[in-house]
Formats: structure tokens, C-alpha cells, sequence
């Protein structure tokens, strides 16, 4: 990865504010909690995945393999994360037995949270290669208008 660090910080932004936005939503109303996660959250996921591109200036050439990269990355921590927060941290703060099923029981739900993800990768990529492409054409009518 170019920016081993930049990528952890940002998944953990996303992560923290999707995290308070499910608790919130999930104790006003369950249904509202599964919208804002697949509405807002792919915008937010989104933008933090175009800000690493951007961040580490990557190239045309370069950013497949990175946004792979980042993907994987991702949803490594998306699960190592799920797993602690839903398995053990919450069944300790609310005095319940944990949860081993947890991913089971929030299939298809879950998984589709992760798909999200690898789609918002690829989403952005194709939006900063468009930034990309526009600054090159910008550049060279700049150099032909002079």
C-alpha cells in the first residue's frame, strides 16, 4: 500500500461514524438504521475511498492494484472490528451472553455491508481516473490556448 497509515485512519473515520450512526438509528427505529446504512454510508465509504486515491496521488497505471489493496484491507478490519465490537464489547456492556452467531444471524445483511464495500472502491477509482482525465485535458488546453 502507498499509505499503510492514511488508509487505516480513514477506514477507522468511516467506521467510527457508521458505527454511531447504527447505534443511533437502531435504537430510534430498526428500519431507519438498515436505510442510513445503505445510503449514507456508501456516500461516506465513497468519499474516504476517492481521499486515499487523491491523498496518495495515485496514477492511472497504479490505481486498480491500490484500490484492491485498500478493498481487502477493508473489509479485513470491517470483520476483525464487527466481530469485536458485536461479539464482545457490546454483549459486555449491556450484561449479555455473547453473540457467536452474530455473523449468521445478520446474513444477508452483513455481507452485503461488506459487497458495499468493494463496489464503493470501484466506484471511486472510476471517479478519481475521471479527475484524473480532466486535470490531463485541463493541462493541455492551458498549454494550447497559450
Amino acid at each position: 500500500m502507498k499509505n499503510l497509515r492514511l488508509s487505516f485512519r480513514l477506514f477507522f473515520v468511516g467506521y467510527i461514524i457508521a458505527t454511531i450512526v447504527g447505534f443511533v438509528t437502531y435504537y430510534t427505529r430498526v428500519e431507519l438504521m438498515w436505510i442510513s446504512i445503505f445510503t449514507l454510508m456508501p456516500l461516506i465509504f465513497g468519499y474516504l475511498f476517492y481521499t486515499y486515491l487523491k491523498k496518495t496521488d495515485c496514477k492511472i497505471s497504479e490505481t486498480l492494484k491500490e484500490t484492491n489493496r485498500l478493498i481487502t484491507l477493508w473489509i479485513i478490519l470491517s470483520f476483525l472490528l464487527d466481530a469485536i465490537v458485536y461479539i464482545i464489547i457490546v454483549p459486555v456492556i449491556f450484561k449479555r451472553i455473547s453473540n457467536w452467531t452474530f455473523f449468521i444471524d445478520q446474513s444477508p445483511w452483513i455481507w452485503l455491508n461488506y459487497m458495499t464495500i468493494v463496489i464503493l472502491g470501484h466506484l471511486s477509482r472510476i471517479i478519481y481516473h475521471n479527475h484524473l482525465r480532466n486535470q490531463i485535458w485541463s493541462m493541455d488546453f492551458d498549454k494550447h490556448r497559450n
